[in-house]
């Protein structure tokens, strides 16, 4: 009986350093603040005081020191606009009204950012996977008929990513999936999938369009 509670609270303990540490599984840094959030969690908001000293940044549910404002002086505190992305060893800003979803299987890990128009996708595949195969996954799901590809190239701040385009026509709806592949500092690989509902004219999205202007001023893979 002893060894069966000894057994039972030595698990307890492992299952308490096993949560502990999945707590920490992604960590970023933003702005002097240090960002911890499981591999499942949404980045949290952030917010803004502005005075006449400057501008101080404050992340939703995490203590900060307060560096103060002079006495009688007008603040401003907002919401910021963005959110920063932390997962997979790769960073970016997205706007914060966009929707999260974490998909963790055995398979793959996909992290899924929704708008109205714009979806970004980060996918780490833990079964060998590349661009072309994913791409081919897809023109087989819309039809050939329907598909036209080409490859592209894109920098995103410092980054150079190769990849493929896919244009894809459905019911007379134009769809563009740019998807490309990404290597860490780690040697492990991604794909980053930008999708846009283009317009009748093929144009991008203005929602595209400006996040993808954030995106590419503040892109980092680690």
């Amino acid at each position: 009986m002893k060894n069966t509670s000894t057994s039972i609270i030595i698990f307890l303990f492992l299952l308490i350093i096993i949560s502990c540490t999945q707590k920490k599984e992604s960590q970023i840094k933003f702005k002097d603040f240090e960002i911890n959030v499981s591999k499942d969690e949404e980045p949290p908001l952030v917010f803004e005081l502005v005075s006449k000293n400057g501008t101080q940044y404050f992340i939703e549910n995490q203590p900060k020191k307060w560096n103060g404002v002079p006495q009688d002086s007008e603040i401003k505190i907002k919401v910021y606009d963005w959110k920063l992305f932390p997962h997979n060893n790769i960073e970016f800003e997205y706007p914060r009204t966009y929707s999260f979803e974490a998909d963790l299987s055995k398979t793959n890990d996909i992290w899924t950012l929704s708008g109205n128009d714009f979806k970004i996708m980060v996918i780490r595949p833990l079964i060998e996977m590349d661009v072309k195969t994913y791409v081919d996954k897809m023109v087989e799901q819309f039809g050939p008929s329907n598909c036209t590809t080409k490859e592209i190239f894109k920098k995103l701040n410092h980054s150079e990513l190769n990849g493929i385009q896919l244009l894809v026509k459905l019911s007379g709806v134009y769809l563009e999936l740019n998807v490309m592949e990404i290597i860490d500092n780690s040697g492990n690989k991604s794909l980053l999938v930008f999708q846009d509902s283009l317009s009748d004219a093929k144009k991008n999205s203005k929602e595209s369009s400006s996040t993808m202007k954030r995106i590419e001023q503040t892109f980092k893979v680690n």
